[in-house]
């Protein structure tokens, strides 16, 4: 089998912890982080997205850009208990897990074994799998022959998404892409 890495990033990770635990906050715009006149966004439910809030944005352009939204601090023991999950899952795909934060990682498949056939289904089920255990959260998930091709794959597939990318593909994948 070829080289296979697997990119997975849980979508809009601290807003979805916060809408997931207070139901009040599901189909709303959410902000974490941002507090105070030098606070940063941690990040944004899709929600808030739609009015060009972002992640690493001072917290007065989202309160500009959506003053509606609900603007949360953080529950940072919450983030980790939910992380702690979905890192368990994956090293029960593959020991060989590098966690990038506390809701994204690479994945080097080789020691799960996955024949290349099986790739879809496997990933699908892991998708599945991961918001059974974390009773709700979703994440995007990419597979290319590289960190890098993977990490865009996912990122393509965004959100709540999976994109696979045949190793025959992966240039033209990248072709249309700006350098």
């Amino acid at each position: 089998m070829t080289r296979r890495i697997l990119h997975l990033d849980l979508d809009a990770f601290f807003a979805a912890v916060e809408q997931r635990d207070k139901p009040s906050l599901r189909g709303k715009a959410v902000v974490v982080g941002g507090a105070g006149p030098r606070g940063v966004v941690a990040t944004a439910s899709y929600e808030a997205r739609r009015f060009g809030v972002r992640s690493a944005m001072s917290g007065a352009e989202a309160r500009r850009r959506a003053s509606h939204a609900a603007f949360l601090g953080g529950r940072f023991e919450a983030y980790r208990e939910s992380s702690r999950i979905v890192m368990g899952l994956l090293r029960e795909v593959s020991p060989l897990v590098e966690p990038l934060s506390l809701d994204e990682a690479f994945v080097d498949l080789a020691p799960a074994g996955w024949a290349e056939d099986e790739l879809p289904g496997r990933v699908a089920w892991l998708r599945r799998e991961l918001t059974e255990r974390t009773e709700g959260l979703t994440a995007s998930v990419g597979v290319g022959t590289s960190k890098f091709l993977a990490k865009l794959a996912s990122e393509a597939a965004k959100p709540d998404g999976a994109r696979i990318l045949d190793p025959a593909d992966e240039l033209g994948f990248l072709a249309p892409m700006p350098v």
